[in-house]
């Protein structure tokens, strides 16, 4: 929405309400402070009605998740919430397509081998159409373009040298260099990973199709090499026909058409090009001579309309224009099926008390916190998000259609899956997204009976991501997977309602002290810059815990055989505390302690084994390729 239009909207909106015979209360205040009890049976009555069996799973297709949104608004106006919507609705709505299915006798992938002879794919064998790109068709002459990646912070680019326009692309999922101390963050993800980012570039330089090619770092057998679902990644996308196929079809044209490079290495499969790349990190694009493709991606679709439920309580004084946003997603798995983790148990209600009815009380608990005052600098929108168990397609559509714009959007605070607290320990994550965000969190870790584990990256599965993805410094606050997440078991007997509140008075903290700062926060891409130097990094040969390592040091989940780290004795479970001289104080102190040094090295390493202490000595190894 413009600004100009933003700036009317108390007046507007207000407006809107008396028209519709909707009354909006004044901001309700506590009085006299609740005391700890009223409050835990507050946040306890919020998370049992989300999860009860009335509200049948919150699935998009339910009248439960209807009811769940009714509360949610009731409680916005009864606390003073401003809507969101210019018409003066709290409702947001967008589509989103239920259970994609691929019209076989209409959808192909038909391969024209330089001899003339076609190669007509199996659906459902040899390839699958994925609804998130294009409901379309397309023909052209194939390119292969190794993983679909631009990335100047890692000097490497597939697209240097290939023109792709009106070409169908061969595209490997992921990205090089999967292992300690490679590049693109090593075992860890960046964004080059993400198909969205994939499917963008691929757009913008005009390609016509893609197939898509599971890597063999993550796919090393027949077995492994599976192909994805046509929802598998989300159903709400316009880019370019795409299909995800088997290796074995990529096998064959490399085995016609083997790739060459101009060091006259020759590659005639996959799993030979990915060595290569991983060895040297260079790209080997290049067109398929001879070879064209007919793709065509149909689909039938059953769509209902989803709402994401906006409230604003507006800032007060200079920096009033400045917006936070709070958010979680209050739809779930509804009987099961699509996203469950148990497809025989289809028909039993997936209650979601974890995920995510707990961070649908929080934005709910923290909506109610910040309307009774004191009032905030900043304005605070808070979105409870739907579609987030399809795949991000209610935040997804929030960036792209803003009530306020996103340039005036400091940061966003994101609640998913809160409820299981353990030795009073809550995970942040994102706290590298902006310069100011380890002091906060740490200051209101100091603030709060509450232990955090500080996780400088923003993990990519919910509803921060699209915000950080756009620049905008996220938080998010997360206690942990339990065995029984995406099943009918989660449910809220299982949950730790006191933690939850704990995770709660954590997060107003953190709330606050966002508001507090005299500028906006500093946004901070949580790739690293050095990605050169990241090839000739030496090999340890561990990896690591992330969700249990934080500022105390790096916690060793694995110790690879005939690894440098093995030889040194360090074992699963030790804690690294420093390295040399250097305290370790997350894995990108771990990695760029290694980068400084050389194959052959030898590092002291100072870590914890239960309550002791020990000391060892690594020498490092070549690069593992």
């Amino acid at each position: 929405m413009p600004l100009h239009i933003r700036c009317g909207l108390t007046h507007i909106a207000c407006c809107c309400l008396f028209l519709l015979g909707i009354m909006i209360s004044p901001p309700q205040t506590l009085g006299e402070e609740l005391s700890r009890e009223a409050v835990v049976s507050r946040v306890r009555s919020d998370i049992e009605f989300f999860a009860s069996d009335d509200q049948e799973g919150r699935g998009l297709e339910t009248k439960g998740i209807e009811r769940s949104a009714e509360r949610i608004m009731a409680e916005y106006q009864k606390f003073g919430l401003l809507p969101g919507m210019p018409e003066g609705s709290y409702r947001q709505p967008f589509e989103v397509t239920l259970g994609d299915v691929v019209i076989s006798e209409v959808s192909r992938v038909k391969l024209t081998a330089p001899n003339g002879s076609t190669m007509d794919l199996k659906l459902g064998d040899e390839y699958q159409p994925i609804r998130r790109g294009k409901n379309s068709a397309a023909t052209g002459g194939l390119v292969f373009l190794g993983y679909g990646i631009t990335s100047e912070e890692d000097a490497y680019d597939d697209y240097a040298d290939i023109d792709v326009e009106g070409k169908i692309v061969v595209v490997i999922r992921r990205e090089p260099q999967s292992y300690d101390g490679g590049a693109f963050k090593g075992t860890a993800t960046t964004s080059n990973a993400y198909i969205d980012r994939k499917l963008e570039l691929m757009s913008k330089a005009k390609a016509a199709a893609v197939l898509f090619v599971n890597d063999f770092a993550s796919c090393p057998t027949p077995e492994k090499d599976e192909l994805a679902t046509p929802s598998s990644f989300g159903n709400d996308g316009d880019t370019l026909p795409f299909a995800h196929v088997k290796q074995a079809v990529v096998d064959r044209i490399l085995a016609a058409t083997p790739l060459k490079t101009s060091d006259g290495s020759s590659f005639s499969s996959l799993r030979e090009v990915e060595q290569y790349i991983d060895t040297n990190l260079k790209p080997v694009s290049q067109e398929l001579t001879g070879w064209s493709a007919d793709v065509v991606t149909k689909f039938q679709a059953n769509t209902v309309i989803a709402y994401n439920l906006i409230g604003i309580i507006e800032g007060e004084g200079p920096l009033s224009d400045e917006t936070i946003v709070i958010g979680g997603h209050y739809d779930h798995l509804g009987f099961g099926g699509f996203g469950s983790r148990t497809p025989n148990r289809r028909g039993e209600i997936h209650n979601g008390a974890d995920d995510n009815a707990s961070g649908t009380a929080a934005v709910v608990e923290l909506a109610r916190r910040i309307a009774s005052g004191p009032k905030p600098r900043r304005r605070m929108v808070f979105i409870c998000f739907s579609g987030e168990e399809r795949g991000l397609i209610g935040s997804n559509y929030y960036v792209k259609h803003p009530v306020i714009p996103l340039a005036d959007t400091v940061a966003m605070l994101n609640f998913d899956m809160i409820g299981n607290l353990k030795n009073n320990v809550v995970e942040v994550n994102g706290v590298g997204s902006a310069m100011e965000f380890r002091n906060i969190a740490l200051n209101a870790d100091n603030a709060t009976p509450i232990n955090i584990t500080i996780i400088d990256s923003a993990f990519a599965g919910s509803d921060h991501l699209p915000f950080y993805q756009k620049g905008i410094p996220v938080m998010f606050c997360f206690t942990g997977m339990t065995s029984i997440y995406h099943t009918p078991d989660d449910d809220f007997k299982t949950l730790n309602i006191e933690g939850a509140v704990s995770v709660i008075d954590y997060s107003e903290q953190l709330l606050r002290r966002i508001d507090e700062l005299e500028k906006p926060p500093t946004f901070v891409s949580a790739q690293p810059r050095n990605r050169r130097a990241a090839v000739r990094s030496p090999y340890l040969g561990i990896q690591p815990d992330l969700a249990a390592s934080g500022t105390e040091g790096i916690v060793i989940r694995s110790v690879r055989e005939d690894s440098p780290a093995a030889a040194s004795g360090l074992q699963t479970g030790d804690v690294i505390i420093s390295v040399g001289e250097t305290k370790v104080e997350g894995y990108q102190t771990l990695i760029e302690t290694l980068i400084a040094a050389k194959p052959g090295d030898k590092l002291k390493v100072t870590f914890k084994r239960g309550d002791e202490e020990k000391q060892t000595e690594v020498t490092l190894g070549e690069p593992r390729r």
